[in-house]
């Protein structure tokens, strides 16, 4: 029987550490390299805009949002809030400010026994239309379409919707309302607003604004 080699079965043992070791490693820097919570740097907010949805960059199972609040808590200028359905998101709007200005956002992120503090600037401007041309059939609706809650038209109306974007901005989309049932339509098709609210969702990408504006009748 041959002697067995202590120089050898170090050799093995040493061989087993380092390759347990390799096995580890990945998981080790998987969770070094989990990245902290973000946010937005900033954007920009028409005054009277309705919920705008921000999303918390990095979040994980087991993060929460506790705070999402305007600086100094004061309002005059933007809303913040946490949402209810969605864990990584938080609601910013105009809908109540009472004038125009730049503040901040402040949003905390409990994970585990650690506090992410987040912060993004809001600058807030007085609206103006990020549409050139609107028309339904051959009637002029750009003064009508607006992105305050309620409708400024006059009189329902009908034909095809054509919407010409000013320099920057893009359509994201369109949808309608319809007996509770929310309907994508396209730029340049037949519409009726008699069947409901028209939801134009708009977006600056320099600016990083997106905006949701309103063709309809008033609902009250």
């Amino acid at each position: 029987m041959k002697r067995i080699n202590k120089s050898s079965v170090l050799s093995l043992f040493c061989a087993f550490v380092m390759l347990l070791s390799l096995c580890l490693i990945p998981s080790v820097k998987s969770e070094a390299a989990a990245k902290a919570p973000a946010i937005d740097k900033s954007i920009v907010m028409f005054r009277n805009s309705y919920n705008r949805t921000i999303r918390i960059k990095n979040m994980k199972k087991g993060d929460v949002i506790t705070k999402a609040v305007p600086k100094g808590n004061d309002y005059s200028i933007v809303s913040a809030y946490t949402s209810d359905e969605h864990y990584n998101e938080i609601l910013v709007n105009t809908f109540n400010s009472s004038k125009s200005g730049t503040t901040k956002v402040l949003v905390n992120v409990k994970r585990g026994k650690k506090t992410y503090k987040l912060s993004m600037k809001v600058k807030v401007i007085s609206f103006a239309s990020p549409i050139q041309s609107a028309k339904v059939g051959k009637k002029n609706v750009k003064k009508y379409i607006s992105n305050v809650p309620y409708g400024l038209l006059k009189k329902d109306c009908s034909g095809k919707l054509s919407i010409k974007m000013k320099k920057g901005w893009k359509i994201q989309k369109i949808e309608q309302t319809v007996n509770g049932k929310t309907k994508k339509i396209k730029n340049n098709k037949k519409i009726n607003t008699a069947k409901g609210a028209i939801l134009i969702t708009v977006k600056n990408a320099k600016l990083n604004q997106i905006e949701e504006l309103k063709l309809a009748k008033p609902n009250f």
